[in-house]
């Protein structure tokens, strides 16, 4: 029994990497527009929408220095401050002074920062692609680290244009982060995505 179980997870992880290779072979072309365009981004700037689950919102800035920084800066009430730097990302209660670090593998979101971006990469599974309205979708999560979920981008399609970015848990559970008031023009301080622990010196 033991036997036939694992041959029956084997076939179908088997089968589950072949639909996303014939998904990305079948879009192709949108993907690697996609691809080209993050990858050049060399700066961004905008406001952002944040909306949950519940429908409640925050407002905030949002930072993409590539390749690899990034920086997501709530502003009040919510008194939080993320950066991604490397392969550190930094995660602050400014009202509370404490600062958390994780290593940047553990979110999908840090697809956006890596040096050359791929959907094809060994560590990226693409479980979804839709264009429709004028809207391109690609969704991915990170094989070793499918708990931490799903990541989509979402983009207008002529002219391409990063709009959103929804994160999926293991509860099915989106949080949405709508971008507004683009800016690619002019160098970003690479301070900005540091983060001092207040608890040194």
């Amino acid at each position: 029994m033991l036997k036939f179980l694992k041959l029956l997870l084997v076939i179908f992880l088997f089968s589950f990497q072949v639909n996303a290779n014939d998904l990305i072979k079948k879009n192709k072309t949108d993907l690697k527009r996609i691809e080209n365009y993050l990858q050049n981004i060399k700066n961004l700037r905008a406001n952002f929408i944040q909306t949950s689950p519940d429908g409640t919102y925050v407002l905030g800035k949002f930072y993409l220095k590539r390749p690899g920084k990034m920086r997501i800066e709530y502003v009040v009430p919510t008194p939080i401050l993320i950066t991604v730097n490397g392969g550190v990302l930094a995660y602050k209660d400014v009202e509370l002074e404490e600062v958390s670090y994780l290593r940047t593998n553990s979110t999908p979101a840090s697809f956006l920062t890596r040096k050359k971006i791929d959907f094809s990469a060994k560590d990226i599974q693409v479980t979804n692609f839709a264009k429709e309205n004028n809207l391109m979708k690609v969704s991915l999560v990170k094989k070793n680290k499918k708990e931490a979920g799903e990541f989509t981008l979402i983009f207008e399609n002529n002219p391409i244009n990063f709009l959103r970015m929804e994160v999926k848990d293991d509860m099915d559970q989106v949080t949405k982060v709508t971008l507004e008031d683009h800016d690619f023009k002019g160098e970003i301080d690479s301070q900005l995505f540091y983060i001092k622990n207040p608890q040194l010196p």
